[in-house]
């Protein structure tokens, strides 16, 4: 019983690299855009160079994210078949594809609000 819930916690442990890489690509790319946005709708005047560095900053988050997803999505496949349920993975899909659509009408409706 022990061994099982060790195994568990060694499992969790390597995930959690490709866990914080998601997390550094999600802030990232938040970050970055609406740096982008409040930039360009505060001031009239500007150019492409000077939003071009937080453009790519959201473009590099984006990446860092896929790649840790996929990259975690692949680790997690290697796992024997027994140890994921897929009802608790449909949760935590649904769960996170929920959290994600509410952060972004929290970006859409804090820009609206800033941009009036």
């Amino acid at each position: 019983m022990n061994n099982g819930k060790f195994a568990a916690i060694k499992s969790e442990l390597k995930q959690l690299p490709l866990m914080l890489g998601k997390l550094l690509g999600g802030i990232m790319s938040v970050a970055g855009f609406t740096a982008a946005v409040l930039i360009i709708t505060r001031k009239a005047d500007q150019s492409v160079a000077d939003i071009l560095p937080f453009i790519f900053l959201g473009v590099a988050g984006i990446i860092i994210f896929l790649l840790s997803s996929r990259l975690l999505a692949r680790r997690l496949s290697e796992k024997p078949a027994e140890t994921i349920i897929t009802n608790d993975r449909k949760r935590t899909s649904m769960l996170s594809w929920l959290i994600l659509l509410l952060l972004g009408v929290a970006f859409l409706c804090c820009t609206y609000i800033l941009t009036r």
